[in-house]
């Protein structure tokens, strides 16, 4: 049976940038996890520069804006045909699924902060919800 879930991706200031849907293993255990690996460690900027080596950034060290980030976690996500596609806005929280996610653009530029909907409707921020199941290094 699969574990449904959204991805809501906002950027600082409220706007909608796109609705990931997740057909399964969608629970905060795996993808919660795989989502604060993804969007927390690197931070978000207006351009890219290159590293003091003279190569580029790799995929998830730096984030060129909101929908660079989106790009990357989809692109770390897909690994094959089938369970994650991109949806619309309006289809958020429309499709039967078992988990809510919301990835919000840090307005210091800092990164993204990932909340989950708990199962009492209340959005709560990730790290506090996977507190003693993963510890993010």
């Amino acid at each position: 049976m699969a574990t449904r879930a959204s991805i809501k991706f906002s950027d600082k200031n409220g706007n909608f940038i796109a609705n990931v849907y997740h057909h399964y293993d969608g629970y905060p255990e795996y993808l919660g996890k795989k989502l604060i690996d993804l969007t927390t460690p690197a931070p978000i900027t207006n351009g890219l520069t290159m590293k003091p080596n003279g190569t580029r950034p790799a995929l998830g060290e730096v984030f060129n804006g909101m929908g660079c980030l989106v790009a990357s976690v989809i692109a770390k996500l897909k690994e094959e045909p089938g369970n994650v596609y991109l949806y619309t806005e309006d289809d958020y929280g429309q499709c039967g699924e078992d988990y809510l996610y919301e990835v919000i653009e840090n307005s210091e530029g800092t990164g993204a902060k990932v909340f989950v909907k708990n199962m009492e409707g209340e959005w709560e921020f990730l790290e506090e919800v996977l507190k003693g199941v993963y510890d993010p290094q």
